[in-house]
Order: C-alpha cells, then sequence, then structure tokens
C-alpha cells in the first residue's frame, strides 16, 4: 500500500479583531478617572486600542452595563455613594445581569472598610487593589492580565457554542475520538445510509474510501473498505486512487460526481466541504462503487450527510484545539501560581532578612553612638576642640544611620502586618507643642519658622497618639529639610466624616465615654511649605519605598536627601489608621503641600 493513511491537523482560523477593547471605570472621584486614563494612553492589547467608558455612581454604571454587553473589564471603587456600592454593583453583574465573562477588579483607597480577606470570600470578582499601589506599571500589568482572562474566556465560549450547535445536528458523530476513528465512522455511516435504498442491490456496496487533499495537492487516504482497506491495499487499488483525484480537481462544481471510464460506470464520488467558510471548493470526498441502483432522493440524503459529517469533522477539530488550548491554559496557571509562590517567599524573605540586619545593625551602631558622645564629652573637657568637629559628624552620621534603621524596621512591621491600631484620648494641641519642641533645632539650622494655625478649637481627640506623632514629624521634618530661610505651615482643622468608621476598636477602657468610637469627624492636617516643589508627574511616586524626585538631587543646605523612605512610612501609616494622605505642588521651586485627613472621634 503507497498511500499513507494518517491523522490531518486542523488549525482554527483566527476570531476576527475587535476595532477596541471596552473598559469600564466606576469611581465616584473624577481624579481617579484621569489619572487612569493617564496611566493607559497607548495601551494596546493583541493590536487593539481601549475604548474606556467612565461611570461616577454604581446606577450609572448599570446602566451602562445593561447598554453594553461586550465590556470587557470592570474597574469599580468600592466606597461611592455608600459604603459598598462597588460590591453591590459586583452582585448585580454576576447575579442579577449574569454575565460571567466581564472580569471585575475592585479597588479602594480605604481598605479598611473592605477587608481584601472578606471581599475575596464573599464576592465573584477577579482581583481587590488598594489605590495606592496601582501606579501606571501595575495598572497596565493588571490590565493586561485581565484582558487575557476575558480574551480566553470569549474564546472558549466561542468554541463551546460552536460544538454545541454542531452535536445538535449530528449527535452520533460527536464524541471525541481520534481522527482516524471519526473518518471510518463517517465512511461507515455513508455506506449504511446508502443501503437504507428500495433496491435490495445497494447491499452490494463494500468498496469505498475516504480522501482529503493537502494543501500540494496530494491525495491523503484516511479510511477505506473492501479492497481500499489498506490490510488489502493493492496496485488495484492505487490506480483508482490516482484516477480520482484526478477526476474530482475537473468536477469541484458537482456535489456527486458520477463515475464513469476510466472508473467503474457504477461508481460515484461525494464531495467533502471540510471549511464551511468555503463551500465553493471541496477539499475532500468519498469514493463508492457499486452504486448505480441510488436513485436521486437518496443521493440527495446522501449529500445532506455528508454536509453534516463535514460539519462534525470540523467540530471535532474544534475539540482539539479546545483541549490544547485549554491544557495551555492551565499551564499557563500553574506557572503564573509558582511565580507568584516565588514572588511571595522571595518578598517574605526580603522582610525577614532587612528585620533581623536591621535588628543586628542596632547593636554596634548604639555603641558607635554612645562610645562618640563620650568622646566628646571627654574632647571637650581636655579642650581638644580640633577633633569636635569630626566627632560630631560621626555622632550626626550615625543618628542618621540609626533613624534610616527604625525606618526600615517600620517598613518590615507595615509588609509583615504587625502594626495595629492602639487607640486612647489625647490632647491634640499638647501633641503639637511637642513637636514643635522636637523641631526646633532643626528649624533653626535651616533658619525657618513653623507656623501652626487651629481653624477651629480641638481639644480631646481619640485615636493614636503615637502613629499621628510620627506622620506629622515626618511631613514637617521633610518640609524643613527642602525649605531655607522660609516659613513652614501647618494648619488644623476638621470636617464631617462622610464615611465613619464603626466600632473600629475600643480604646483604653479607662475612657468610658469613647468605647465603641465610631469617628465621625475628619481631622485635616495641612502642611505646607515654599521649597523646591515637586513635578506633577512625580506626587504618586515620592510615596513608594526608596523614590525620590530626583535621587541626584541635594536639600538646601547641600546635605542628600536621605533615603526615602519617611513619606512612604507615613502613607503606609496613615492606611494602617483609616486615613488619606496626598500631595500636591504647581511644580518644581513651587513649594509643595501635604494633606493627612485623619478619621477620628473629637470628644
Amino acid at each position: 500500500m503507497k498511500k499513507v493513511i494518517r491523522r490531518q491537523k486542523s488549525t482554527p482560523k483566527a476570531t476576527p479583531k475587535r476595532t477596541a477593547w471596552r473598559i469600564l471605570i466606576v469611581d465616584d472621584e473624577p481624579d481617579i478617572h484621569a489619572i487612569t486614563r493617564l496611566a493607559l494612553i497607548g495601551f494596546e492589547f493583541d493590536n487593539s486600542p481601549l475604548d474606556i467608558i467612565s461611570a461616577y455612581s454604581k446606577a450609572e454604571a448599570e446602566t451602562i452595563l445593561r447598554a453594553n454587553p461586550d465590556i470587557a473589564m470592570a474597574m469599580i471603587d468600592i466606597v461611592m455613594e455608600t459604603d459598598d456600592a462597588g460590591l453591590q454593583l459586583v452582585d448585580v453583574i454576576r447575579n442579577q445581569m449574569d454575565n460571567q465573562l466581564i472580569r471585575l477588579v475592585v479597588r479602594t483607597g480605604q481598605p479598611g472598610v473592605a477587608p481584601e480577606k472578606d471581599i475575596i470570600n464573599r464576592y465573584d470578582i477577579d482581583d481587590y487593589k488598594e489605590k495606592n499601589e496601582l501606579t501606571e506599571t501595575k495598572t497596565y500589568t493588571t490590565l493586561r492580565l485581565a484582558l487575557k482572562a476575558y480574551q480566553n474566556l470569549i474564546s472558549l465560549q466561542h468554541n463551546r457554542d460552536a460544538l454545541h450547535k454542531i452535536l445538535e445536528i449530528a449527535p452520533e458523530l460527536y464524541h471525541p475520538q481520534s481522527i482516524t476513528r471519526f473518518f471510518d465512522g463517517v465512511l461507515g455511516q455513508i455506506i449504511n445510509l446508502c443501503r437504507l435504498g428500495d433496491n435490495s442491490s445497494c447491499d452490494s456496496i463494500h468498496n469505498g474510501f475516504l480522501a482529503t487533499i493537502d494543501n500540494d495537492g496530494g491525495i491523503l487516504v484516511h479510511a477505506g473498505s473492501g479492497f481500499f482497506d489498506k490490510s488489502q491495499w493493492s496496485d488495484k487499488a492505487e490506480s483508482v486512487v490516482d484516477t480520482c483525484l484526478a477526476c474530482f480537481k475537473n468536477n469541484q462544481a458537482q456535489e456527486i460526481i458520477s463515475c464513469g471510464n476510466p472508473l467503474p460506470s457504477n461508481s460515484m464520488m461525494i464531495l467533502l466541504h471540510l471549511d464551511p467558510d468555503e463551500k465553493d471548493n471541496a477539499s475532500g470526498f468519498i469514493y463508492l462503487e457499486n452504486t448505480s441502483n441510488l436513485e436521486k432522493p437518496d443521493k440527495d440524503l446522501i449529500s445532506i450527510m455528508a454536509y453534516q459529517c463535514a460539519a462534525a469533522l470540523k467540530n471535532l477539530q474544534l475539540y482539539f484545539a479546545l483541549e490544547d488550548a485549554n491544557q495551555k491554559t492551565s499551564q499557563l496557571l500553574n506557572m503564573a501560581e509558582q511565580a507568584r509562590n516565588m514572588a511571595e517567599a522571595a518578598n517574605s524573605a526580603k522582610t525577614n532578612f532587612l528585620a533581623k540586619i536591621s535588628h543586628e545593625l542596632r547593636t554596634p551602631l548604639n555603641a558607635i553612638i554612645g562610645y562618640t558622645a563620650l568622646l566628646e564629652e571627654e574632647a571637650n573637657d581636655a579642650g581638644y576642640n580640633i577633633v569636635l568637629p569630626d566627632l560630631s559628624k560621626i555622632q550626626s552620621a550615625g543618628q542618621q544611620l540609626l533613624g534610616m534603621i527604625s525606618d526600615i524596621l517600620d517598613i518590615t512591621k507595615i509588609e509583615t502586618e504587625q502594626l495595629t491600631l492602639e487607640l486612647s484620648q489625647f490632647d491634640l494641641a499638647e501633641l503639637i507643642k511637642g513637636l514643635e519642641v522636637l523641631l526646633q533645632p532643626l528649624l533653626q539650622k535651616k533658619q525657618n519658622k513653623l507656623n501652626v494655625t487651629f481653624e477651629q478649637p480641638v481639644g480631646l481627640i481619640c485615636t493614636d497618639q503615637a502613629k499621628l506623632q510620627q506622620i506629622l514629624l515626618n511631613l514637617l521634618n521633610n518640609a524643613n529639610k527642602f525649605t531655607k530661610s522660609d516659613e513652614i505651615e501647618l494648619t488644623i482643622g476638621y470636617q464631617k466624616n462622610p464615611h465613619p468608621l464603626q466600632n473600629i476598636k475600643q480604646c483604653d477602657a479607662k475612657h468610658t465615654n469613647c468605647k465603641g468610637c465610631q469617628h465621625s469627624n475628619m481631622l485635616v492636617f495641612e502642611v505646607k511649605d515654599n521649597g523646591i516643589g515637586i513635578p506633577k508627574e512625580y506626587l504618586e511616586t515620592i510615596f513608594e519605598v526608596f523614590q525620590q524626585v530626583d535621587e541626584s538631587s541635594a536639600t538646601t543646605d547641600g546635605t542628600t536627601p536621605g533615603a526615602g523612605l519617611g513619606l512612604s512610612i507615613s502613607r503606609q501609616l496613615a492606611q494602617v489608621m483609616r486615613a488619606k494622605l496626598d500631595a500636591a505642588s504647581k511644580g518644581l521651586n513651587q513649594g509643595s503641600s501635604f494633606r493627612l485627613s485623619l478619621p477620628v472621634n473629637i470628644l
């Protein structure tokens, strides 16, 4: 047997390219819409751009989603007109609209209102992000992964829909099987159908084969019966196959070709359109002998059956493609899970390393600082004034390094979620006075003046005193560092909290009037300076760990600006306190301001 019976691979046609990926941004803050659009300028996925739609409330988003079922992804703020408006919208999308394809990413600037674990466990979302972590790069990555998942789901749905339609036509042909078994089944089905005719002589139909034409115009025999069976293949079968190929190429306009010289006069060829999109161009045929007694209705029925078999083959090819796609998707998911585990392990190792090395550094550093102080005293008493400046520099550098180590420890505590709120009652005015005392030497060195203004009288408050002091100290120290011979303003006021946090934690039991604090007020601190300012593109970057506006720049006194940890720690502490810390500046050399909005209970 010279003809090779082999499995023919099929590559499914690509899904037509879309004009744009439709993305919905749901947030009641216009700035978030603007920032998100800015971060996604020029974004493309699979050679298609974005069509970004904005909604500013749950109701508006619901209307848009019902009118646009092809939206691929929605980035939804949790807290809008209500504390859980975003989560209500998620429930509407998944349950009322029954939309399981759209990818849902919830994001919040108030993670305490909607803790990540609770949200992921209760709602069918695809990702949870805090607004402060959605940098341009993170936004790009989040959107790309979501669109990739959406594309895969659409592709899977498309393939399943196609599979379902074909299964309804000829269910007996659609059981998962090899291509070889499929072609054997098709040939057997056609022969059995021929034997259903009124003429008993049709029982003599035994010899036949099924073949397709490859891209080079050659013939591939997939299944045969009678003397066309591969076990009985002969030169005669070889000659018939070659003759059928020539006949096929000359008569593709017909559905059924009645053969003759040099083929047997009682033979026929049934054309197969294996690609439904090319109905005028057959890509295979079934050859049968002893068919002279078949009547026209029988042949018409055979043509219909042949078309259904061709459609079944297309579905089988889709099945294999879907199986392959599912396998690749599973592999990608496994790879992504492994990468996530590796990243978490690396981050944990980094955090543990920083915590351990920081503790190890403190002991010798404290010794250096302590002995330097002793040497300064002895040198001063002995009159060795020439070494005092050098000892002072050692002392200053040691203190600076000790502060940096403390900052690193704070970061590791935040990353390992070891920081908790310690609520207590205290006098805010006394805390501010203490800060002024601490800052006075630094202010004098830079010839700056600190002006404190209370817009409303504020007495006792209930919040975490240590964390508030550290945030304000960082902000004021930062303002002083980049300002010289000027004024720094600290303005303090309060306003009604639109989203009071119920029962965050009870403070000291001695203060019975403070149990179950509702934090019904927002205490607002604003630190303004007339220093070097911040370019607008860096207003979020400065809050990232080890990030500064320009690492090569210097402070106003020519010293290096530090490691870039103070603002990052301040924002993370603010988040632990359910507060919001933002920066504003008109640009370089135009000063800057930092605004801390802290939910507190004012007593």
